[in-house]
């Protein structure tokens, strides 16, 4: 859970150093990053008992 903020700050740092690209690229790699977590969390049954 630690890797999307770490490229959010990553990204972040790098848009305010006035590397647009890089930043940019972060930030399509944290969308990435974001689906596929989701995607694999959410596929996956829940072991709830109440």
């Amino acid at each position: 859970m630690f890797l999307p903020f770490l490229i959010a700050l990553l990204a972040v740092v790098s848009m305010i150093l006035g590397k647009k690209k890089t930043g940019f690229g972060l930030w399509f790699a944290l969308l990435v990053v974001s689906v596929a977590w989701f995607n694999h969390h959410a596929t996956s049954p829940l072991n709830l008992s109440f």
